[in-house]
């Protein structure tokens, strides 16, 4: 009888280490053992003190951590970029997030809770010298680094103490750091964004009347027929005549960072939303358009809104109810660009943003798809690529229908990777660590294009300025121009990319993401 309690003490103490473990996993932080056992020692105190606070503590950190674990496990402890992306998010967008996770996040989760459960069964009784002992470790272990920290400072009054590297302390605290700084930051934008542009334009060709750029969502352009991809998905781009980019690399591999760093000036840290490719556009004396299927919020608008919003006319689909679940397709905004496309202004810009391949894939197709290959997403994902190249086609026939003179640029915002691979939930998300994240398709095509050409020369959305403005005809001071970006010329500086931590970093530095196996159909259309 003696044994088993002693059992069954040692498991319940088993249960409450492992947790804490797979608590700090889920918090998002690099797992550091000295940590875990400081946690445990702390517990096991409290659980010798009052079992009433002990329980609120356990509670507090499983919940917390299983309610961070989709982000935790994804994109890492509560950074600016996280916290941003939560707060720029919608309803409908973060269910679909959590819907197409991998199945380890959702065990880990359910290990969580279950590990939660059995720790609150935890019935201590410690010796003084114990209490003594795990009152020291867990003072050393938990803030021996801040304080050496602040000796280092020399004193530094601005440097806390109490900033413990123990992720139940360091959460909390970096998630009020991260939320004041991505408010702080809102609001510079806000600000940024009503200050005179700088810019002076030059324009150097006065080809087209027409231009139209074109802004998809999480295609990889290897899930494309014209890039590769087995089946038939892309028969507009497949004939069509332009310059197909074979090595475009996105700046980044989620929307926000992405489109910022890549349509408005970015002076050292700052970006310059003000001068942004609208207000370039309408200095050179284009007449501009933003048509988006994507969310505008007022209150809480994206830098992506806000660059936007500064259109001589702008329409979101979604305006004023981002949290809108009903299906919208793309092919939604056609209304809205035959309307921009039989204008009379002499030159205008228009710019369509879609929402072409977001995930989940199967609210942008409505649930079909054309056949089935590996799992019910990735066959939807395949269909919501063969939908954009269908959108592409017919605002071409649109725009020839107007007899104009016109360009289209079509690129995508960053592309996915795989998760759940090999089974029946295989699916694709936002991963900074694989270079598919960052392969996206790009082409230009024209009215006069006469002939497919390859620009096989590697080119980073972080210099997109430099190529759209190229393309606009426009030299502008603050732009280099010393590379032809729309030429197999070798442009320098196009390997870097921004990670989810706002870093930048070398693309050839990071994984490969291909599948181990060709997708083959199984099944009929759905």
């Amino acid at each position: 009888m003696l044994l088993s309690k002693k059992f069954r003490e040692m498991f319940i103490l088993v249960c409450l280490f492992s947790f804490i473990t797979f608590a700090h996993l889920s918090l998002g932080y690099q797992l550091k053992f000295i940590y875990v056992f400081s946690a445990f020692s702390i517990l096991i105190l409290l659980s010798n003190f009052s079992f009433t606070i002990y329980c609120i503590f356990i509670l507090a950190i499983g919940l917390t951590g299983v309610v961070y674990s989709p982000v935790g496990l994804t994109y890492g402890y509560p950074d600016v970029n996280s916290v941003g992306s939560l707060i720029y998010t919608n309803k409908n967008e973060a269910i679909e997030f959590i819907s197409g996770l991998p199945l380890f996040t959702y065990l880990i989760a359910l290990i969580i809770i279950v590990l939660m459960f059995l720790s609150l069964k935890l019935k201590v009784t410690l010796k003084r010298n114990n209490i003594i002992l795990l009152s020291l470790f867990f003072v050393l272990s938990a803030f021996w680094s801040p304080v050496r920290g602040y000796i280092k400072s020399d004193f530094n009054p601005d440097f806390s103490i109490l900033a413990s590297g123990l992720p139940e302390v360091r959460f909390f605290s970096d998630l009020v750091e991260s939320y004041n700084e991505v408010n702080s930051e809102r609001v510079k934008f806000s600000k940024i964004i009503k200050q005179k542009d700088l810019w002076q334009p030059v324009v150097e060709e006065d080809k087209y009347e027409t231009y139209i750029m074109v802004i998809g969502e999480s295609v990889r352009k290897d899930f494309m027929n014209a890039y590769g991809f087995p089946y038939n998905n892309t028969p507009w781009l497949d004939k069509t005549n332009g310059k197909i980019f074979t090595n475009y690399i996105s700046a980044s591999a989620s929307t926000q960072l992405s489109l910022t760093n890549s349509l408005a000036l970015k002076d050292d840290n700052t970006i310059n939303l003000n001068n942004s490719v609208i207000t370039l556009a309408k200095k050179a004396g284009f007449y501009t358009y933003w048509i988006s299927n994507q969310g505008m919020k007022s209150a809480f608008d994206s830098p992506v809104a806000l660059i936007g919003q500064q259109a001589d006319s702008f329409n979101f689909l979604k305006s004023g109810n981002s949290d809108d679940r009903l299906y919208l397709p793309d092919d939604k905004l056609m209304p809205y660009i035959k309307k921009a496309l039989m204008s009379e202004k002499k030159k205008k810009l228009i710019v369509i943003h879609l929402m072409g391949s977001h995930p989940q894939a199967c609210v942008r197709t409505n649930g079909k798809y054309d056949l089935f290959l590996q799992s019910k997403e990735i066959s939807c994902y395949i269909k919501s690529i063969s939908n954009t190249d269908k959108l592409l086609s017919e605002i071409v026939s649109e725009a020839n229908n107007n007899h104009l003179k016109w360009t289209m640029m079509y690129f995508s915002d960053h592309g996915l990777s795989h998760v759940d691979e090999g089974t029946e939930q295989e699916n694709l998300t936002h991963n900074d660590k694989n270079k598919q994240s960052f392969q996206v398709p790009f082409f230009i095509t024209g009215s006069d294009y006469s002939h497919r050409e390859k620009i096989t020369s590697q080119r980073s959305g972080l210099h997109f300025l430099t190529l759209f403005s190229q393309w606009l005809g426009i030299k502008e001071k603050n732009i280099p121009d010393d590379c032809n970006m729309i030429s197999n010329s070798q442009c320098s500086g196009q390997d870097k990319i921004i990670t989810f931590k706002n870093e930048v970093k070398d693309y050839d530095e990071l994984n490969e993401d291909f599948p181990d196996r060709q997708l083959v159909s199984t099944k009929n259309s759905h």
